[in-house]
């Protein structure tokens, strides 16, 4: 058999109602409290969230209340429903309660001493003002830096009329680290190349490029002719650019070949000016003039500005 149990009423200023009733009644506390803690938050904490904790709190205040102590209702609900809200924000908070009281005293305090002194007061001022050493203050600071936050999907206003997420507006000053690996691979490469060559082409290689000697200078270690010089350094050139050419494939880079298609092409990083850029360009054909204008059109050796010696 069922039993038909009757709604409980409640005695607000001598009228009973159900919490129902009351709830609808009174409903406008809560969004006044609520809107009134809004104004302090971040933008990323919703005004409903607040009202779902209000009336948990207008709950709690319709069950506690007791009309025959003479106290309006309403004054006993707001107060119930601002600390709802309240406990409601301390539990997402993972800031502990007493560095927010810190937080908002030593902002409290910036703020009165700009206003006496007509200007941002030093650490010196401050410290003094809340009787605090260098080193206490420093460490109140660093606590109170850490409970700012923000979110980097937080919408910004922009300018043209539309709102951009947070994290389009930062700037990456870091490098291209897939870049610099290809570089570095790249030089590696190039150097144990060198290494590899004839004896002859890799002592020209070497002399001509890394002790920065002419091919003047370079004859009279080799105990050849200038031409022959020459004639050696254009194969050994020939011979890295075949292995920077297959280095390169291997890479994904497609150089003066436009049938071949591909979804992903890396793009050669700029280096430094050094030793390894300067034969990488000269490989690529980039350098195409030799230091002596007579001799370099004439051979089409790749070259340097020279820096004669003497004889």
């Amino acid at each position: 058999m069922k039993l038909n149990r009757s709604p409980r009423s409640y005695v607000i200023g001598g009228v009973e109602l159900s919490r129902e009733e009351i709830v609808h009644k009174y409903l406008h506390l809560v969004k006044y409290v609520a809107g009134r803690i809004s104004v302090n938050l971040p933008p990323n904490v919703e005004i409903n969230d607040l009202i779902n904790d209000g009336i948990l709190g207008l709950i709690d205040a319709i069950e506690k209340y007791d009309d025959a102590r003479g106290v309006k209702f309403e004054t006993y609900a707001i107060t119930r429903i601002n600390g709802a809200i309240l406990d409601a924000l301390r539990s997402l908070d993972w800031v502990p309660r007493a560095v927010r009281q810190r937080a908002r005293e030593l902002e409290r305090t910036y703020q009165e001493l700009e206003v006496e002194l007509g200007r941002a007061p030093s650490e010196a001022e401050v410290g003094q003002r809340l009787g605090l050493s260098k080193k206490e203050l420093d460490q109140l600071i660093q606590r109170v830096r850490g409970t700012a936050v923000l979110s980097l999907e937080e919408f910004l206003p922009n300018e043209k009329g539309y709102e951009i997420p947070l994290v389009d507006t930062l700037r990456d000053d870091g490098n291209d680290v897939m870049s610099e690996v290809e570089s570095r691979e790249v030089h590696a490469e190039l150097v144990r190349a060198v290494e590899n060559l004839p004896p002859q082409e890799r002592t020209v290689i070497t002399l001509y490029y890394f002790e920065g000697q002419t091919l003047k200078e370079i004859k009279g270690a080799l105990g050849v002719s200038e031409s022959r010089v020459s004639q050696i350094h254009a194969q050994a050139v020939i011979h890295l650019r075949q292995r920077l050419r297959e280095l390169r494939a291997d890479l994904g880079y497609r150089e003066d070949d436009p049938t071949i298609k591909q979804k992903y092409l890396r793009k050669p990083a700029p280096s430094p000016e050094g030793v390894e850029n300067k034969v990488e360009r000269t490989l690529r054909g980039e350098i195409t003039e030799h230091g002596d204008p007579s001799r370099g059109p004439a051979t089409g050796i790749p070259g340097r500005p020279a820096k004669r010696g003497p004889g």
